[in-house]
């Protein structure tokens, strides 16, 4: 391959030098870059892994802040609920509202004014009183008159019997005096769960720290971590932090094996810090490895050079076969090695170097001079994308000139993508040798944890930290008039509708390939100058540049609505959901990044108060909607504990026999001074707040126990809510029901909607046959507004199907909804199964539904719905006007 006693460079050396003198300096040379290369393989080593570490403290801060984020939005939730509550204050209500509960918190609690724990989520319900006065987040708000979020350390909760740390706020009394503070406990475990995902490739242990030294807390490597409920508050990580915002540095131990690289950061806006350490001896490992494959290639080298120099005064054979066992060494190693002379010449170029530059297999036993080795180069266009300064030459620039100010060491990106590291001495007669190693899997590394750092992990949109600098950044130009590329921008808040009935009912993993999806067809409907970003849960943001109020940001939220409303399919689940949107526009509607998501909150607020699945643009009347809206559901929530709600019962008629065959019960609510509340207005504040839960446990056993006392053949109909079936013990409650108010099963008919089915039909299928089992009857209620009507029909043998009233009111006018009302009856009669026509009206309507084989109807024609002191008059009349037919 390589004859080295050819090269020019190697005579010369020979004349001048005796063997002797020659083989002790080879030797020399040898053993100092051997020490040289570790010397820099550990520094680079080092430089890796600060740089590494420091990136990871960055991702860990964003997933403190932003599952404290997530906490705290609960407990303000969980306050404004305790002091807006006019009248007695339903603690145990408060503490299983869904709003508040999620995967972080483990525990939901509130204590009073003098410490004792009034309610829990956790434990015996209803949560004993325990005396909490002593517990470090109650004292902190004691006498304090500052609204502030309390971090806890870690402690054993009374109520959960775990480990846990407490984030507390203090809520006020009427009079504005302190009430108590509420509390949201979270495992430290969450935090570990997360680092438990990240690979940093050598054994690393984290913690959260407090600022007050203790931790809070711990995961990965148990042999260079701390402890949780550990004091650190006299260690070098305090000490360090106490001046700096961020540090990375070696903390000494005991004895050198104990060192650890440490790599510290203070989380922004909160008492705590977030650091990474690992053992200083994993960091140098592959160094260390590498030395001593080096100290033993050292070792056969010297001895080869000795004997070769021993040899070289009897035959100059046996040096050249000594010099070809060398270059044999050079071929195996892991680095392309080229050393260039003075003149250009390129005595040694190692096969692994040929290989990394691409080169042609000749090249490594007859190397071209160095100028011709670059201008080959640049001919098969290597430096196309090297950036090189104007009037400057490859050759200069890569070349001993050192034009470029990184001859030492720099990293080059082959056209291939492969990164090289190429380092580089200077040799005393002028020429130098310059080393090759392929670095492509580190930067890639390293790429993937800068990513890591400012994207959701989940769906690799922009993370809530990037979103919000990038907010700042736009609001802090707002006060530059003359830079007219940010005149206005817009701000869209967007929540999901239903996503937690989908989390509920079909798990985690389901819904995060569902906020995938949705994250997906958000980027494909927006502009690629456009910010999306997830800031948590199944909460988005978009930022719309140069977006003025008509008609940019009406358009996307309009597209948006649409195009995250279409069903979606996720593993063989058709899943049904929505999106609400709130919009604010800059500066018109704020002064400040903070101002301006506080207005888009709002306006997504009231988005979903109109019904979701609609836009708002943010209003200063919007306040007034949410302190109204806000109103109602504390008043709801009151008159469902007192059971203040009424129910109405609409009749079912059988068109065969003119008799009512059965009554649907309706929910009615008159407040005490707004009068008459619409259902179709409380009864989504009823399944936002999760009151639908006990208002339909209510109904169900009102109704049944009114029908308990109608005459035998008269069956009693009762809607069911979505919210209803996430609820496993459905089944249960209603056989209990039905014992307690002794209806028989087979006159209780349970409604449900298409769109129950269309977001789970394994698990709704599961329930309504248990259900069926019990003996009660089952119906699909508005048949013929979802997506997948027929297929609905295939799964469950319904009892009985309701006609929408959408078909029976264009009976009179058009000749395809008769045709629609025919195939629905022909198709329910050949599965055995009765047919109700909903929202008759017209006389006309009758006969037609008559004619066409229908069973039962049902509509203002027929009898409107009445309390219950009027039922037996209607059952009467219709009683009567059968007889009066016979």
């Amino acid at each position: 391959m390589l004859n080295l006693i050819s090269r020019p460079f190697f005579k010369t050396a020979m004349s001048l030098l005796s063997s002797t003198v020659l083989g002790v300096l080879m030797i020399v040379m040898l053993w100092g870059g051997i020490a040289a290369k570790y010397i820099d393989n550990r520094a680079a080593d080092d430089l890796s892994a600060r740089r590494d570490l420091r990136n990871f403290t960055l991702l860990f801060e964003e997933n403190v802040l932003r599952s404290i984020g997530e906490m705290d939005k609960a407990l303000l939730y969980l306050r404004r609920m305790i002091e807006t509550t006019k009248g007695p204050l339903d603690f145990p209500a408060f503490v299983g509202t869904s709003d508040v509960l999620s995967d972080l918190i483990v525990q939901v609690a509130i204590i009073d004014d003098r410490g004792i724990m009034r309610a829990s989520n956790v434990g015996p319900q209803p949560a004993p009183a325990t005396d909490l006065s002593d517990r470090e987040h109650f004292r902190f708000h004691v006498g304090r008159t500052t609204d502030e979020l309390f971090i806890s350390k870690p402690l054993i909760g009374r109520a959960s019997g775990k480990w846990s740390v407490q984030l507390t706020r203090r809520f006020l009394k009427a009079d504005k005096t302190f009430g108590g503070v509420v509390v949201a406990s979270f495992n430290p475990e969450h935090f570990a769960k997360f680092y438990g995902r990240i690979d940093l490739g050598f054994a690393a242990a984290f913690a959260v720290v407090g600022t007050d030294g203790i931790v809070r807390a711990t995961g990965g490597s148990s042999a260079s971590n701390v402890a949780l409920g550990d004091n650190l508050s006299g260690s070098a990580l305090m000490a360090r932090l106490a001046t700096e915002r961020s540090a990375v540095f070696v903390d000494a131990g005991l004895t050198a094996d104990d060192s650890q690289l440490v790599a510290a950061r203070k989380v922004g806006g909160h008492p705590l810090l977030v650091s990474v350490r690992v053992m200083e001896k994993l960091i140098y490992e592959e160094s260390w490895a590498n030395l001593k494959l080096m100290i033993c290639a050292g070792f056969v080298l010297s001895l080869m050079i000795g004997a070769a120099t021993w040899l070289a005064r009897k035959a100059e054979l046996e040096v050249q076969r000594n010099a070809r066992a060398l270059q044999l060494t050079l071929e195996h190693m892991g680095q392309g090695i080229m050393m260039v002379m003075p003149d250009l010449s390129i005595p040694v170029m190692n096969q692994k170097c040929v290989e990394l530059l691409d080169l042609p297999s000749s090249f490594a036993a007859n190397p071209p001079r160095f100028d011709a080795l670059i201008n080959f180069q640049e001919q098969r266009g290597e430096f196309a994308d090297a950036n090189l300064p104007e009037h400057i030459s490859p050759l200069e620039f890569y070349g001993p000139t050192n034009v470029s100010g990184q001859f030492d060491l720099y990293e080059r990106l082959r056209p291939s993508g492969m990164v090289l590291e190429v380092r580089s001495a200077k040799l005393a007669d002028g020429g130098f040798v310059r080393t090759f190693l392929d670095i492509t899997r580190r930067r890639q590394a390293q790429t993937q944890v800068t990513r890591l750092a400012s994207e959701d992990v989940l769906t690799g949109l922009a993370n809530r930290r990037v979103f919000s600098e990038a907010l700042d950044m736009h609001a802090a130009l707002l006060a530059e008039p003359a830079n007219e590329q940010v005149s206005s921008f817009a701000i869209l808040c967007l929540d999901l509708d239903r996503f937690k009935v989908v989390n509920d009912t079909q798990g985690h993993a389901i819904g995060d390939k569902l906020l995938q999806a949705v994250a997906r067809r958000m980027q494909q409907s927006l502009r690629s100058t456009d910010l999306v970003a997830r800031l948590g849960g199944d909460e988005f943001a978009v930022l719309l540049t140069h977006a003025n109020r008509e008609p940019t940001a009406d358009i996307v939220a309009e597209r948006l609505v649409e195009t995250l409303s279409r069903p979606y399919d996720i593993d063989g689940h058709q899943i049904l959901i929505g999106a609400s949107i709130g919009i604010a526009m800059g500066p018109a509607d704020g002064g400040s990044s903070n101002d301006l998501m506080i207005a888009a909150d709002l306006a997504l607020y009231a988005a979903k108060a109109a019904g979701r699945g609609t836009y708002r643009f943010f209003a200063e009347e919007m306040n007034e909607e949410i302190k109204g809206r806000q109103k109602i559901e504390t008043d709801l929530r009151e008159a469902v504990a007192n059971e203040a709600l009424e129910l109405y019962y609409q009749p079912i008629i059988n068109l065969a026999t003119n008799t009512v065959s059965g009554f649907e019960a309706l929910a009615r609510w008159t407040h005490p001074t707004l009068g008459p509340i619409p259902p179709d207005k409380f009864i989504p504040i009823a399944e936002d707040s999760g009151l639908i839960l006990p208002l339909g446990e209510w109904a169900l056993r009102e109704a049944c126990r009114q029908a308990a006392l109608w005459p035998s053949e008269i069956k009693i109909a009762v809607n069911l809510s979505p919210l209803q079936f996430a609820n496993t013990g459905l089944a249960t409650m209603v056989e209990r029901i039905l014992r307690e108010t002794g209806l028989s099963p087979q006159r209780l008919e349970l409604e449900i909607t298409e769109g129950l089915l269309m977001r789970n039909t394994e698990s709704t299928i599961t329930i309504l046959h248990r259900l069926r089992e019990i003996g009660l009857r089952i119906a699909m209620d508005d048949f013929g507004t979802g997506y997948s009507s027929l297929s609905y029909l295939q799964s469950f043998p319904f009892d009985r199907i309701k006609v929408d009233r959408s078909f029976v009111s264009q009976l009179s006018t058009t000749t395809t909804a008769a045709t629609v009302v025919r195939a629905v009856v022909e198709i329910a009669a050949s599965r055995g199964m009765e047919t109700t026509a909903e929202g008759v009206e017209t006389e006309d309507q009758r006969q037609q539904l008559a004619a066409l084989g229908c069973d039962q109807a049902q509509g203002y024609l027929l009898g409107r719905p009445v309390p219950i002191a009027q039922v037996a008059g209607v059952i009467a009349k219709w009683s009567m006007a059968e007889r009066q037919a016979a």
